[in-house]
Formats: structure tokens, C-alpha cells, sequence
């Protein structure tokens, strides 16, 4: 051994010992606390990695109700967009009808009128055939 290694390994030496008597010198209360305090911290680790455990499963069911949320919204979606396009077929439809039943209401105006035309002409000519009827009675011989 050299003399840097045998001061190197001297001064590790020297190091140790210090540390045991450190050890042997703190107090059993101490290192009691000490003990008590990491089988505190480990039992709250432990907690921890449960309560971590727990909220990655949380997480992950809340990630898949999510995906079933949008999912749904997306059907939804679909739906309406559908729904509206039938909605929009039905009104033009309803405007078609619309235009329709205008133009058979004018129509049916038109037939009225020319049937009450007709009807005073036929009430006329009856008239007139009335009048031509006693007429006739009238020059007729009487026997």
C-alpha cells in the first residue's frame, strides 16, 4: 500500500469511528424518536402509494367515462344533424302543400263564381221558359 492509500484508507477509518461513536453517544431517546419517526414516514409512504394507487384508478375509470361521454355526445350529434336535415325536408314539403292548397283555393274561387254564374243563367232561362210557358197557355185555344 502507498502512502496516499494507506492516508486514504486511514481517513476513512477515522470517519467511521467518528460516525460509531456518534451513534454511541446519541441518546436512546433519540435514536428511539429517530426510529419511531421512520416507521412514520414509511407507514405514510405506504398510505400515500395507497391513496396514488387509488387515484390511478380513479383517473382511469373518469378517462373512460369520458370516452363514453364524448362517445355519446358524437351520437348525439349525428342525431341532430339528421334530425334537422328531416326538418328541414318536412318544411319545404310543407311549403309545397302550402302552395298547393293556395292555388286550389283559387281555383275553387274561379268554379264558384262560374257556378254561380251558371246558376243565375239557368235561373234566367227558367224564368224565361216560365214566361213562354204562359205565354203559350195563354194563345192556346181553350176548349
Amino acid at each position: 500500500m502507498t502512502y496516499p492509500d494507506f492516508a486514504e484508507a486511514l481517513q476513512a477509518r477515522i470517519c467511521a469511528d467518528l460516525e460509531a461513536e456518534k451513534i454511541a453517544h446519541t441518546p436512546r431517546k433519540r435514536r428511539e424518536v429517530d426510529e419511531g419517526l421512520a416507521a412514520a414516514l414509511e407507514e405514510a409512504v405506504a398510505k400515500a402509494e395507497v391513496l396514488g394507487e387509488q387515484r390511478r384508478q380513479e383517473a382511469e375509470t373518469a378517462a373512460k367515462k369520458i370516452a363514453e361521454l364524448e362517445a355519446r355526445i358524437a351520437t348525439l350529434q349525428q342525431i341532430i344533424v339528421k334530425t334537422e336535415a328531416i326538418g328541414e325536408q318536412q318544411r319545404q314539403e310543407l311549403q309545397t302543400a302550402a302552395k298547393r292548397v293556395d292555388h286550389l283555393v283559387v281555383e275553387l274561387v274561379e268554379i264558384t263564381g262560374e257556378f254561380v254564374e251558371m246558376s243565375k243563367r239557368v235561373t234566367e232561362q227558367t224564368a224565361a221558359m216560365d214566361k213562354l210557358r204562359a205565354e203559350l197557355d195563354y194563345y192556346r185555344p181553350r176548349s
